[in-house]
């Protein structure tokens, strides 16, 4: 009888349209074999399988999997999947296999197996790595694939994708059998015997319990800083900034934060957290910046670069352009769409016709979900009416420059009020953004036009803030600190002496030559900054910004042009 250890075990990992045969196809199959004896997966091969006809892959089904209809070409049909699956299994006559979750697996490939080879029996022996790990590790919080496979320190992909997640598999199975050692199970048998034994279900711990002890995080300093977050094989996880390392960690574990599953899966994997201390917030979060741009941590969605360039548009706010150009001349901007409702409701206004594209760029959503013509002329006279748009502005302002300023100074007075609006996102747009009244369109319109009118006031901010001399004290702190910015990146920070004159630099670029030369790094750099000399004067704290070799904004000049960026 082959022991664990040295048995050839199939690993199987499907991605479907739908939860169970009758309400959905294989849509992907992957599969390899693996031994615990070894690292390596034999036979490892992923194939993506064509759907009957008229069925359609879900923008969901399609995000989660990466599926392109390019895909087709290349799909095996579902018997020619199945066959070359068995070629895999030939030596066994019942092999034994291992799948995460198999309940959802087994349902398919029963499925097929009794499609397309009604005569034999089902081929495949198979276990649950899911199920072996809950009686395994019953305190740890998630069990999923990636928490499971991180937890014992495999670096997985956070695409839904068969290859990886056959590789993730075997990993799990090759560090399960030694434990399983340990408690004297050797052979397939034993562990089809075990994992069939009822046991009774411990007591629900009232807290969850995590993989690193509460006395790591606790002995963190009570200081500014920046922490990472890793896997048991040194894998970086997440990275954040704190103005307490002690108390920001700390929260991680609490359940306030730990809400969502996302959440849980990342602190499932969490085996230690690294720490560097800073001199003062502020230098934390450019800190944090820089790191998450240079380690790619897989749970950070804010400051990960996707596209590394800036952009800047065209007067109307209409057409876009990754260089600024005497047509292009607006920027940098964050983004293709960053200004595009504010260019579209400007438009409305000066006369163009509500299109249904216009009406979508004016709310910030996809074409197909923009509101009907009725709905958005109701929602669009009510925000004329609101804001008085019909006076006169000055000729060097835009059309919506007074009603923008006064949506800041409303979002100034109720912080909450403009907040992004989760039914405004276009990839999760779902039915209830159909449901629009004229309320949701004028909350769609303010948002829209404080928020590019912010950009394009922040554009020319950071371009101010490209070479400059920032003077700050943290509302704590009982020293300044000097931070010198020279091309739009970081050059010196230390401590300044009370009367200690502050360094001049030849500037690096003519402010009318740095717009082009941003990238998204050093956009989000100078944004950072601008933002936490934002905190820092709301908290009490000081900041004065020398820019243009001589000219310094401090006090109430500095706190007014601040508010507008």
């Amino acid at each position: 009888m082959d022991r664990l250890a040295e048995l050839p075990v199939l690993v199987v990992d499907c991605q479907t349209t739908g939860a169970t045969p009758a309400l959905g196809s294989v849509l992907e199959i992957g599969w390899g074999i693996a031994r615990a004896s070894t690292t390596e997966v034999e036979q490892l091969q992923a194939h993506w399988v064509s759907l009957p006809a008229g069925q359609r892959v879900g923008a969901q089904v399609r995000r989660l999997t990466g599926f392109d209809e390019a895909d087709v070409a290349i799909a095996l049909a579902p018997g020619d999947a199945w066959e070359r699956l068995r070629a895999s299994t030939s030596f066994a006559e019942r092999m034994p296999s291992a799948i995460h979750f198999a309940k959802f697996e087994l349902a398919f490939l029963r499925d097929w197996a009794g499609r397309f080879e009604p005569e034999t029996g089902f081929p495949l022996d198979s276990v649950c790595v899911h199920a072996i790990a809950c009686r395994l590790y019953p305190d740890l919080p998630r069990r999923s694939l990636r928490a499971l496979a991180g937890y014992l320190g495999h670096s997985t992909d956070l695409a839904r994708r068969c290859l990886g997640h056959v590789e993730a598999t075997a990993h799990i199975w090759q560090k399960l059998v030694p434990e399983l050692g340990e408690r004297g199970i050797h052979s397939w048998p034993q562990l089809v015997d075990w994992l069939a034994t009822p046991v009774s279900a411990p007591p629900r711990a009232k807290k969850r319990r995590y993989p690193l002890p509460s006395a790591t995080y606790r002995a963190f300093p009570d200081e500014p800083g920046v922490y990472r977050m890793l896997r048991s094989n040194g894998d970086v996880l997440y990275v954040g900034k704190a103005a307490s390392l002690r108390k920001r960690v700390a929260s991680h574990f609490s359940s306030v934060f730990t809400r969502t599953e996302r959440a849980l899966e990342m602190l499932t994997q969490v085996h230690d957290v690294q720490v560097t201390r800073t001199a003062s917030a502020l230098e934390a979060a450019l800190l944090e910046n820089e790191s998450i741009k240079e380690l790619a941590p897989p749970y950070n969605v804010q400051l990960v670069t996707g596209d590394a360039r800036t952009w800047f548009v065209d007067a109307r706010l209409d057409t876009i352009a990754h260089q600024p150009s005497p047509e292009h001349r607006l920027g940098p901007l964050p983004s293709t769409f960053s200004v595009r409702a504010l260019g579209a409701v400007e438009r409305i206004l000066g006369g163009e016709s509500a299109s249904r594209l216009l009406r979508a760029r004016a709310m910030g959503v996809h074409e197909r979900w923009a509101p009907a013509e009725d709905t958005f002329a109701a929602g669009l006279a009510e925000f004329v009416a609101r804001y008085e748009l019909t006076r006169e502005v000055g000729r060097r302002e835009r059309p919506l420059t007074a009603t923008a300023r006064k949506l800041v100074l409303l979002a100034k007075a109720d912080p909450g009020r403009l907040d992004g609006d989760p039914d405004a996102d276009e990839e999760g747009a779902g039915a209830e953004l159909r449901l629009w009244d004229s309320d949701r369109v004028v909350r769609h319109l303010e948002r829209g036009v404080m928020h590019g009118y912010q950009l394009l006031q922040r554009a020319r901010w950071l371009c101010l803030l490209y070479d400059s001399a920032v003077v700050f004290r943290e509302p704590t702190a009982k020293q300044g600190r000097l931070i010198l910015i020279h091309g739009g990146r970081l050059v010196d920070a230390r401590d300044l002496a009370p009367g200690e004159p502050v360094p001049r630099l030849a500037p690096a670029k003519p402010l009318a030559e740095r717009p082009g030369t941003f990238d998204r790094n050093q956009y989000d750099r100078l944004r950072i900054v601008t933002s936490e000399l934002k905190r820092v004067v709301r908290d009490g704290g000081t900041a004065d910004v020398r820019v243009g070799g001589e000219r310094w904004l401090r006090g109430s000049k500095l706190e007014a042009l601040l508010l507008w960026v």
